[in-house]
Protein backbone atom coordinates (compact mmCIF):
# COMPACT_ATOMS: atom_id res chain seq x y z
CA UNK A 1 0.00 0.00 0.00
CA UNK A 2 2.67 2.62 1.19
CA UNK A 3 4.36 1.78 -2.34
CA UNK A 4 1.09 2.21 -4.22
CA UNK A 5 0.53 5.36 -2.53
CA UNK A 6 3.95 6.73 -3.47
CA UNK A 7 3.39 6.00 -7.14
CA UNK A 8 -0.30 7.91 -6.70
CA UNK A 9 1.59 11.07 -5.05
CA UNK A 10 4.29 10.29 -8.16
CA UNK A 11 1.96 10.05 -11.21
CA UNK A 12 -0.09 13.31 -9.90
CA UNK A 13 3.22 15.20 -9.64
CA UNK A 14 4.70 14.37 -12.92
CA UNK A 15 0.91 14.04 -14.62
CA UNK A 16 -0.41 17.63 -13.70
CA UNK A 17 0.00 20.57 -15.91
CA UNK A 18 3.01 22.56 -15.33
CA UNK A 19 2.33 26.02 -13.35
CA UNK A 20 3.38 28.70 -15.00
CA UNK A 21 6.72 30.03 -14.29
CA UNK A 22 7.23 33.21 -12.87
CA UNK A 23 9.93 33.65 -15.39
CA UNK A 24 9.35 31.68 -18.26
CA UNK A 25 13.13 33.22 -19.67
CA UNK A 26 14.97 31.51 -16.80
CA UNK A 27 15.17 32.03 -13.08
CA UNK A 28 18.76 34.28 -14.03
CA UNK A 29 16.89 36.66 -16.51
CA UNK A 30 17.06 40.27 -16.07
CA UNK A 31 14.47 41.98 -17.86
CA UNK A 32 14.00 45.47 -18.77
CA UNK A 33 11.06 46.99 -20.66
CA UNK A 34 10.84 51.08 -21.79
CA UNK A 35 7.54 52.98 -22.48
CA UNK A 36 8.05 56.17 -24.61
CA UNK A 37 5.00 58.55 -24.38
CA UNK A 38 5.39 61.93 -26.13
CA UNK A 39 3.48 64.66 -25.64
CA UNK A 40 3.11 68.23 -26.92
CA UNK A 41 5.08 69.72 -24.25
CA UNK A 42 7.40 67.20 -22.44
CA UNK A 43 8.53 63.41 -22.73
CA UNK A 44 6.89 60.29 -20.34
CA UNK A 45 8.98 57.38 -19.78
CA UNK A 46 8.56 54.33 -17.97
CA UNK A 47 11.31 52.29 -16.73
CA UNK A 48 10.93 48.93 -15.75
CA UNK A 49 13.31 46.11 -14.67
CA UNK A 50 11.91 42.81 -13.79
CA UNK A 51 14.64 40.49 -11.88
CA UNK A 52 14.26 37.10 -11.48
CA UNK A 53 14.83 34.65 -8.39
CA UNK A 54 18.38 34.02 -8.50
CA UNK A 55 20.01 37.51 -9.06
CA UNK A 56 16.77 38.65 -6.89
CA UNK A 57 18.94 36.97 -4.20
CA UNK A 58 21.92 38.38 -5.18
CA UNK A 59 20.07 42.28 -4.87
CA UNK A 60 18.90 41.75 -1.79
CA UNK A 61 22.14 40.57 0.17
CA UNK A 62 23.46 44.27 -1.19
CA UNK A 63 20.44 45.79 -0.19
CA UNK A 64 19.89 44.31 3.15
CA UNK A 65 22.65 46.41 5.31
CA UNK A 66 22.04 45.17 8.34
CA UNK A 67 21.85 41.79 7.39
CA UNK A 68 18.63 40.88 9.28
CA UNK A 69 16.80 39.34 6.38
CA UNK A 70 14.56 41.60 5.94
CA UNK A 71 14.88 45.28 3.78
CA UNK A 72 13.85 48.30 5.92
CA UNK A 73 12.25 51.28 4.55
CA UNK A 74 15.60 53.02 5.19
CA UNK A 75 16.92 50.43 3.35
CA UNK A 76 14.82 50.40 0.63
CA UNK A 77 15.44 54.25 0.20
CA UNK A 78 19.34 54.15 0.03
CA UNK A 79 18.61 51.36 -2.26
CA UNK A 80 16.88 53.91 -4.39
CA UNK A 81 18.99 56.38 -4.39
CA UNK A 82 22.15 54.56 -5.10
CA UNK A 83 21.74 50.96 -7.00
CA UNK A 84 18.48 52.19 -8.18
CA UNK A 85 20.01 55.22 -9.63
CA UNK A 86 22.80 53.01 -11.32
CA UNK A 87 20.40 51.09 -13.00
CA UNK A 88 18.46 53.87 -14.08
CA UNK A 89 21.74 55.43 -15.63
CA UNK A 90 21.84 52.83 -18.00
CA UNK A 91 19.43 54.78 -20.36
CA UNK A 92 20.21 57.34 -22.42
CA UNK A 93 17.88 60.02 -23.81
CA UNK A 94 19.06 61.99 -26.68
CA UNK A 95 16.34 64.82 -27.85
CA UNK A 96 17.31 66.57 -31.18
CA UNK A 97 21.07 65.18 -31.31
CA UNK A 98 21.40 65.91 -27.87
CA UNK A 99 21.44 63.78 -24.54
CA UNK A 100 19.38 64.73 -21.77
CA UNK A 101 18.56 63.77 -18.24
CA UNK A 102 14.97 63.22 -17.52
CA UNK A 103 13.61 63.70 -13.77
CA UNK A 104 12.42 60.73 -11.87
CA UNK A 105 9.12 61.71 -10.88
CA UNK A 106 8.20 58.66 -8.67
CA UNK A 107 9.70 55.04 -8.15
CA UNK A 108 8.49 52.24 -6.77
CA UNK A 109 10.51 49.17 -5.38
CA UNK A 110 8.32 45.34 -5.06
CA UNK A 111 9.47 41.72 -4.28
CA UNK A 112 6.66 39.61 -6.05
CA UNK A 113 6.51 35.62 -5.06
CA UNK A 114 8.43 33.92 -7.49
CA UNK A 115 9.73 30.04 -7.52
CA UNK A 116 9.39 28.08 -4.23
CA UNK A 117 8.81 31.37 -2.35
CA UNK A 118 11.75 33.37 -3.33
CA UNK A 119 11.14 36.90 -4.26
CA UNK A 120 11.91 38.01 -7.72
CA UNK A 121 12.30 42.00 -7.72
CA UNK A 122 10.70 44.80 -9.79
CA UNK A 123 11.88 48.15 -10.00
CA UNK A 124 9.74 51.02 -11.98
CA UNK A 125 10.98 54.82 -12.85
CA UNK A 126 8.35 57.07 -13.51
CA UNK A 127 10.66 60.08 -15.59
CA UNK A 128 9.40 63.40 -17.20
CA UNK A 129 11.38 65.31 -19.20
CA UNK A 130 10.09 68.95 -21.26
CA UNK A 131 10.69 69.24 -24.96
CA UNK A 132 9.70 71.97 -27.68
CA UNK A 133 8.66 70.29 -30.74
CA UNK A 134 8.89 72.83 -34.05
CA UNK A 135 5.87 74.20 -35.58
CA UNK A 136 7.04 73.50 -38.71
CA UNK A 137 8.95 70.09 -38.59
CA UNK A 138 9.91 67.00 -36.80
CA UNK A 139 11.73 66.37 -33.57
CA UNK A 140 14.23 63.44 -33.58
CA UNK A 141 14.72 61.40 -30.10
CA UNK A 142 16.83 58.67 -29.45
CA UNK A 143 16.66 55.63 -26.74
CA UNK A 144 19.45 53.38 -25.91
CA UNK A 145 18.96 51.14 -23.18
CA UNK A 146 23.23 49.98 -21.79
CA UNK A 147 22.04 48.10 -18.92
CA UNK A 148 22.82 44.56 -18.00
CA UNK A 149 24.06 44.06 -21.65
CA UNK A 150 25.79 40.94 -20.28
CA UNK A 151 22.86 39.41 -18.89
CA UNK A 152 20.24 37.46 -20.59
CA UNK A 153 15.99 38.43 -20.71
CA UNK A 154 13.52 40.31 -22.10
CA UNK A 155 14.81 44.09 -23.63
CA UNK A 156 11.37 45.99 -24.79
CA UNK A 157 11.00 49.25 -26.06
CA UNK A 158 7.69 50.92 -27.24
CA UNK A 159 6.53 54.21 -28.39
CA UNK A 160 3.64 56.07 -28.32
CA UNK A 161 1.65 59.57 -28.63
CA UNK A 162 -0.02 61.69 -26.39
CA UNK A 163 -1.97 64.63 -26.27
CA UNK A 164 -1.01 67.58 -28.62
CA UNK A 165 1.85 65.04 -30.39
CA UNK A 166 2.14 62.81 -33.26
CA UNK A 167 4.82 59.78 -34.35
CA UNK A 168 5.67 60.67 -37.96
CA UNK A 169 8.16 57.51 -37.94
CA UNK A 170 9.45 54.85 -35.56
CA UNK A 171 11.71 51.61 -34.87
CA UNK A 172 9.35 50.04 -32.47
CA UNK A 173 5.85 49.56 -32.25
CA UNK A 174 3.22 51.37 -30.02
CA UNK A 175 1.68 48.03 -28.99
CA UNK A 176 2.95 46.33 -25.90
CA UNK A 177 3.86 42.36 -25.69
CA UNK A 178 4.58 42.04 -22.14
CA UNK A 179 2.41 44.13 -20.02
CA UNK A 180 5.07 46.10 -19.15
CA UNK A 181 6.81 42.84 -18.21
CA UNK A 182 4.57 41.30 -16.07
CA UNK A 183 3.06 38.62 -19.12
CA UNK A 184 5.74 37.65 -21.62
CA UNK A 185 4.44 35.80 -24.74
CA UNK A 186 4.40 32.54 -24.77
CA UNK A 187 5.25 32.39 -28.83
CA UNK A 188 8.38 34.40 -27.84
CA UNK A 189 9.97 32.66 -25.03
CA UNK A 190 12.56 30.23 -27.20
CA UNK A 191 13.35 33.53 -29.17
CA UNK A 192 12.83 36.34 -26.30
CA UNK A 193 12.31 40.10 -27.65
CA UNK A 194 15.95 42.09 -27.31
CA UNK A 195 15.14 45.55 -28.25
CA UNK A 196 17.63 48.21 -27.05
CA UNK A 197 17.28 50.87 -29.38
CA UNK A 198 14.39 53.27 -30.42
CA UNK A 199 14.39 56.14 -33.21
CA UNK A 200 11.23 58.10 -33.53
CA UNK A 201 10.30 61.25 -35.20
CA UNK A 202 7.72 63.15 -33.27
CA UNK A 203 5.81 66.03 -34.70
CA UNK A 204 2.98 68.51 -33.24
CA UNK A 205 -0.74 67.50 -33.61
CA UNK A 206 -3.02 70.08 -32.14
CA UNK A 207 -3.58 70.91 -28.53
CA UNK A 208 -4.20 68.89 -25.05
CA UNK A 209 -3.38 67.71 -22.09
CA UNK A 210 -0.58 65.26 -21.91
CA UNK A 211 -1.25 61.53 -21.11
CA UNK A 212 0.12 59.90 -18.16
CA UNK A 213 1.59 56.66 -18.15
CA UNK A 214 -0.83 54.88 -16.07
CA UNK A 215 -0.61 53.01 -12.79
CA UNK A 216 1.84 50.58 -11.89
CA UNK A 217 -0.63 48.85 -9.06
CA UNK A 218 -1.23 45.14 -9.52
CA UNK A 219 1.93 44.21 -10.09
CA UNK A 220 1.90 41.10 -7.82
CA UNK A 221 2.63 37.94 -10.02
CA UNK A 222 1.62 34.88 -8.94
CA UNK A 223 4.26 32.82 -7.14
CA UNK A 224 4.91 29.43 -9.55
CA UNK A 225 4.78 26.06 -8.08
CA UNK A 226 8.69 24.71 -8.94
CA UNK A 227 7.66 20.74 -7.92
CA UNK A 228 11.27 20.67 -6.56
CA UNK A 229 11.11 23.99 -4.21
CA UNK A 230 8.21 22.98 -3.53
CA UNK A 231 8.72 19.97 -1.23
CA UNK A 232 10.97 22.18 1.20
CA UNK A 233 7.65 23.79 2.19
CA UNK A 234 4.80 22.72 5.37
CA UNK A 235 6.12 21.13 8.31
CA UNK A 236 8.61 17.82 8.84
CA UNK A 237 8.26 14.64 10.24
CA UNK A 238 10.11 11.54 9.37
CA UNK A 239 7.53 10.27 7.15
CA UNK A 240 7.13 13.65 4.77
CA UNK A 241 10.99 13.80 4.53
CA UNK A 242 11.38 10.18 3.22
CA UNK A 243 8.95 11.07 1.03
CA UNK A 244 10.04 14.19 0.18
CA UNK A 245 13.33 12.60 -0.86
CA UNK A 246 11.51 9.62 -2.62
CA UNK A 247 9.65 12.70 -4.83
CA UNK A 248 12.75 14.62 -5.34
CA UNK A 249 14.63 11.20 -6.76
CA UNK A 250 11.56 10.67 -8.72
CA UNK A 251 11.69 14.69 -10.43
CA UNK A 252 15.42 13.98 -11.26
CA UNK A 253 14.90 11.11 -12.82
CA UNK A 254 11.83 13.00 -15.00
CA UNK A 255 14.52 15.57 -15.61
CA UNK A 256 16.93 13.37 -16.61
CA UNK A 257 14.53 11.62 -19.48
CA UNK A 258 13.44 15.14 -20.67
CA UNK A 259 15.19 16.54 -23.58
CA UNK A 260 18.88 17.07 -23.76
CA UNK A 261 21.01 15.57 -21.05
CA UNK A 262 22.95 13.58 -22.98
CA UNK A 263 20.94 10.41 -23.13
CA UNK A 264 22.16 10.10 -27.33
CA UNK A 265 25.51 10.66 -26.00
CA UNK A 266 25.93 7.91 -23.64
CA UNK A 267 24.12 5.32 -25.97
CA UNK A 268 26.60 6.09 -28.78
CA UNK A 269 29.53 6.19 -26.88
CA UNK A 270 29.45 2.79 -24.63
CA UNK A 271 27.60 1.49 -28.33
CA UNK A 272 31.38 2.43 -29.70
CA UNK A 273 33.13 1.27 -26.79
CA UNK A 274 33.59 -1.81 -24.73
CA UNK A 275 31.67 -0.59 -21.54
CA UNK A 276 29.93 -2.97 -19.21
CA UNK A 277 27.63 -3.26 -16.50
CA UNK A 278 30.29 -2.09 -14.32
CA UNK A 279 31.14 1.03 -16.10
CA UNK A 280 27.47 1.65 -16.13
CA UNK A 281 27.39 1.79 -12.58
CA UNK A 282 30.75 4.14 -12.63
CA UNK A 283 28.66 6.19 -14.94
CA UNK A 284 25.92 6.83 -12.67
CA UNK A 285 27.91 7.55 -9.44
CA UNK A 286 30.07 10.43 -11.50
CA UNK A 287 26.71 12.07 -13.00
CA UNK A 288 25.00 11.79 -9.46
CA UNK A 289 28.43 13.94 -8.15
CA UNK A 290 28.94 15.92 -10.37
CA UNK A 291 25.48 17.06 -10.48
CA UNK A 292 25.54 17.83 -6.98
CA UNK A 293 28.91 19.33 -6.80
CA UNK A 294 28.07 21.71 -9.53
CA UNK A 295 24.83 23.11 -8.11
CA UNK A 296 27.12 23.30 -4.70
CA UNK A 297 29.45 25.49 -6.40
CA UNK A 298 26.89 27.66 -8.23
CA UNK A 299 25.03 27.96 -5.14
CA UNK A 300 28.60 29.38 -3.35
CA UNK A 301 28.82 31.70 -5.79
CA UNK A 302 25.55 33.14 -5.67
CA UNK A 303 26.00 33.00 -1.88
CA UNK A 304 29.15 34.78 -1.48
CA UNK A 305 29.98 36.50 -4.32
CA UNK A 306 26.41 37.13 -6.65
CA UNK A 307 27.18 40.33 -6.86
CA UNK A 308 30.86 39.42 -9.06
CA UNK A 309 29.98 36.52 -10.42
CA UNK A 310 26.95 35.83 -13.01
CA UNK A 311 25.84 32.61 -12.06
CA UNK A 312 24.51 32.15 -16.04
CA UNK A 313 28.25 33.13 -17.08
CA UNK A 314 29.41 30.22 -14.51
CA UNK A 315 27.13 27.81 -16.37
CA UNK A 316 28.23 28.91 -19.62
CA UNK A 317 31.92 27.95 -18.36
CA UNK A 318 31.01 24.82 -17.08
CA UNK A 319 29.08 24.22 -20.08
CA UNK A 320 32.14 24.71 -22.18
CA UNK A 321 34.22 22.54 -19.92
CA UNK A 322 31.23 19.52 -20.37
CA UNK A 323 31.76 19.75 -24.69
CA UNK A 324 35.59 20.34 -24.31
CA UNK A 325 35.37 16.39 -22.69
CA UNK A 326 32.68 15.53 -25.17
CA UNK A 327 34.85 16.38 -28.16
CA UNK A 328 38.03 14.50 -26.30
CA UNK A 329 35.93 11.13 -26.15
CA UNK A 330 34.22 11.78 -29.63
CA UNK A 331 38.43 12.05 -30.89
CA UNK A 332 39.41 8.91 -28.73
CA UNK A 333 36.68 6.98 -29.95
CA UNK A 334 37.58 7.85 -33.55
CA UNK A 335 40.97 6.87 -33.02
CA UNK A 336 40.45 3.63 -31.77
CA UNK A 337 37.62 2.75 -34.54
CA UNK A 338 39.98 4.07 -36.83
CA UNK A 339 43.26 1.35 -35.64
CA UNK A 340 40.36 -1.16 -35.59
CA UNK A 341 39.68 -0.50 -39.38
CA UNK A 342 43.23 -2.46 -39.71
CA UNK A 343 42.18 -5.83 -38.79
CA UNK A 344 41.72 -8.22 -41.83
CA UNK A 345 39.44 -11.01 -42.17
CA UNK A 346 41.69 -13.17 -40.57
CA UNK A 347 42.05 -10.96 -37.03
CA UNK A 348 45.56 -9.69 -37.39
CA UNK A 349 47.22 -6.25 -37.49
CA UNK A 350 50.24 -5.90 -39.28
CA UNK A 351 53.14 -3.81 -36.76
CA UNK A 352 55.52 -1.78 -38.53
CA UNK A 353 58.62 -1.23 -35.80
CA UNK A 354 59.56 -4.73 -34.57
CA UNK A 355 60.61 -8.12 -36.46
CA UNK A 356 59.44 -12.12 -36.84
CA UNK A 357 60.94 -14.56 -38.87
CA UNK A 358 59.03 -17.24 -38.50
CA UNK A 359 55.45 -18.58 -39.68
CA UNK A 360 52.68 -16.92 -38.56
CA UNK A 361 50.25 -19.10 -36.06
CA UNK A 362 47.10 -18.56 -38.77
CA UNK A 363 49.35 -20.55 -41.26
CA UNK A 364 51.34 -18.73 -43.62
CA UNK A 365 54.79 -17.53 -44.21
CA UNK A 366 56.29 -14.12 -43.75
CA UNK A 367 59.08 -13.86 -46.50
CA UNK A 368 58.96 -9.89 -46.36
CA UNK A 369 62.11 -7.90 -46.70
CA UNK A 370 61.19 -5.46 -43.96
CA UNK A 371 60.84 -6.48 -40.57
CA UNK A 372 57.57 -6.77 -38.58
CA UNK A 373 55.15 -8.51 -36.69
CA UNK A 374 51.52 -10.27 -36.70
CA UNK A 375 49.64 -9.58 -33.78
CA UNK A 376 47.55 -12.88 -33.26
CA UNK A 377 43.67 -10.89 -32.91
CA UNK A 378 42.10 -13.93 -34.29
CA UNK A 379 38.58 -14.49 -32.41
CA UNK A 380 38.09 -15.93 -28.99
CA UNK A 381 35.07 -17.82 -27.78
CA UNK A 382 32.20 -15.33 -26.91
CA UNK A 383 34.37 -12.87 -28.87
CA UNK A 384 33.30 -13.20 -32.70
CA UNK A 385 31.89 -10.33 -33.44
CA UNK A 386 33.78 -6.87 -35.25
CA UNK A 387 31.89 -5.38 -31.85
CA UNK A 388 34.34 -7.33 -29.84
CA UNK A 389 37.46 -5.95 -30.84
CA UNK A 390 37.15 -2.77 -28.80
CA UNK A 391 40.02 -1.57 -27.09
CA UNK A 392 39.26 -2.33 -23.22
CA UNK A 393 37.02 0.96 -21.59
CA UNK A 394 38.70 3.02 -19.54
CA UNK A 395 37.40 4.03 -16.40
CA UNK A 396 39.23 7.13 -16.60
CA UNK A 397 36.85 7.65 -19.62
CA UNK A 398 34.01 6.63 -18.19
CA UNK A 399 34.41 9.20 -15.38
CA UNK A 400 34.90 11.80 -18.07
CA UNK A 401 31.51 10.73 -19.99
CA UNK A 402 30.05 11.28 -16.29
CA UNK A 403 31.35 14.63 -15.96
CA UNK A 404 30.04 15.30 -19.07
CA UNK A 405 26.54 14.69 -18.05
CA UNK A 406 26.34 15.76 -14.76
CA UNK A 407 28.71 18.64 -14.69
CA UNK A 408 25.55 21.46 -15.24
CA UNK A 409 23.48 22.25 -12.79
CA UNK A 410 19.90 22.52 -12.91
CA UNK A 411 18.05 25.96 -12.04
CA UNK A 412 15.15 24.03 -9.72
CA UNK A 413 18.37 21.99 -8.09
CA UNK A 414 19.76 25.91 -7.32
CA UNK A 415 16.13 27.42 -6.51
CA UNK A 416 16.20 24.74 -3.62
CA UNK A 417 19.66 25.54 -2.54
CA UNK A 418 18.60 28.92 -2.05
CA UNK A 419 14.89 28.38 -0.44
CA UNK A 420 17.07 25.84 2.11
CA UNK A 421 19.34 28.32 2.77
CA UNK A 422 16.47 31.26 3.31
CA UNK A 423 14.34 28.90 4.99
CA UNK A 424 17.32 27.75 7.53
CA UNK A 425 16.38 23.36 6.06
CA UNK A 426 19.83 23.14 4.66
CA UNK A 427 20.51 19.88 5.31
CA UNK A 428 16.60 18.98 4.16
CA UNK A 429 17.67 21.25 1.09
CA UNK A 430 20.71 19.14 0.80
CA UNK A 431 19.01 16.14 0.77
CA UNK A 432 16.71 16.66 -1.79
CA UNK A 433 19.21 17.85 -4.20
CA UNK A 434 21.38 14.46 -3.73
CA UNK A 435 18.33 12.82 -4.37
CA UNK A 436 17.60 14.70 -7.33
CA UNK A 437 21.31 14.10 -9.11
CA UNK A 438 20.49 10.28 -7.99
CA UNK A 439 17.05 10.16 -9.92
CA UNK A 440 19.07 11.74 -12.73
CA UNK A 441 22.23 9.30 -12.01
CA UNK A 442 19.71 6.59 -12.34
CA UNK A 443 17.88 6.96 -15.54
CA UNK A 444 21.64 7.19 -17.19
CA UNK A 445 23.11 4.27 -15.87
CA UNK A 446 20.02 2.55 -16.75
CA UNK A 447 20.30 3.35 -20.06
CA UNK A 448 24.10 2.22 -19.95
CA UNK A 449 22.39 -0.68 -19.12
CA UNK A 450 20.14 -1.23 -22.30
CA UNK A 451 23.09 -0.09 -24.49
CA UNK A 452 25.47 -2.75 -22.88
CA UNK A 453 22.32 -5.47 -23.89
CA UNK A 454 21.69 -3.84 -27.27
CA UNK A 455 25.48 -3.56 -27.82
CA UNK A 456 25.54 -7.45 -26.58
CA UNK A 457 22.74 -7.75 -28.99
CA UNK A 458 24.34 -6.63 -32.37
CA UNK A 459 27.70 -8.22 -31.50
CA UNK A 460 25.81 -11.83 -31.54
CA UNK A 461 24.57 -10.95 -34.87
CA UNK A 462 27.27 -9.71 -36.46
CA UNK A 463 29.71 -12.99 -35.86
CA UNK A 464 31.04 -15.20 -38.58
CA UNK A 465 27.26 -16.63 -39.85
CA UNK A 466 26.12 -13.08 -40.18
CA UNK A 467 25.99 -11.84 -43.66
CA UNK A 468 28.16 -9.67 -44.87
CA UNK A 469 26.41 -6.33 -44.89
CA UNK A 470 25.81 -6.90 -41.01
CA UNK A 471 29.36 -7.68 -40.92
CA UNK A 472 30.32 -4.50 -42.22
CA UNK A 473 27.69 -2.73 -40.44
CA UNK A 474 28.83 -3.97 -37.41
CA UNK A 475 32.35 -3.25 -37.99
CA UNK A 476 31.55 0.60 -39.32
CA UNK A 477 29.39 1.00 -35.95
CA UNK A 478 32.07 2.30 -33.75
CA UNK A 479 33.45 4.92 -36.00
CA UNK A 480 29.79 5.88 -36.21
CA UNK A 481 29.14 6.14 -32.73
CA UNK A 482 32.66 8.49 -32.45
CA UNK A 483 31.56 10.83 -35.00
CA UNK A 484 28.59 11.09 -33.41
CA UNK A 485 30.00 11.91 -30.10
CA UNK A 486 32.41 14.12 -31.73
CA UNK A 487 29.87 16.11 -33.53
CA UNK A 488 27.82 16.50 -29.92
CA UNK A 489 30.86 17.85 -28.60
CA UNK A 490 31.17 20.21 -31.21
CA UNK A 491 27.87 21.41 -30.88
CA UNK A 492 27.65 21.66 -27.07
CA UNK A 493 31.27 23.68 -27.30
CA UNK A 494 30.45 26.02 -29.97
CA UNK A 495 27.11 26.71 -28.26
CA UNK A 496 28.99 28.06 -24.69
CA UNK A 497 31.32 29.52 -26.36
CA UNK A 498 28.60 32.01 -27.35
CA UNK A 499 27.50 32.09 -24.05
CA UNK A 500 30.93 32.65 -22.74
CA UNK A 501 32.02 35.45 -25.26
Amino acid sequence: MILLGLGVVAVVAFARPPATSAHPLGNFTINLYTRLVVAGDRLLIRHVMDMAEIPTFAERQQMDLNADGAISPDERAAYLAGRGAEILSGLSVRVGGDRVAPSVTASQLSFPVGQGGLPTMRLVHDLSLPIVIPADGGLGVTVTETGFADRVGWHEIVVQAGSGARVVSSSVPATDRSNELRAYPQDALTSPLDVRTAQVTVAAAGAGGVTQLGSSSGLARRGSDDPLASLLGGELSPGVVVLAVLLAAGLGAAHAVSPGHGKTLVAAYLVGSSGGRRHAATLGLTVAAAHTAGVFLLGAITLAAGALFVPERVIAWLSLASGVLVIGLGAGLLVRAAGRRGIDAAGHVHGDTHAHGNTGPHGHPHPHGHPHAHRNLAPEAGRDSQLDHAAPLRRRNVIALGLAGGLVPSASALIVLLVAVSSGRLLFGLALIAAFGAGMALVLAGLAVATTFVRGALARHSGPSASPLARRAAAALPLASGLTVLVAGLVLTIGAAGRVG
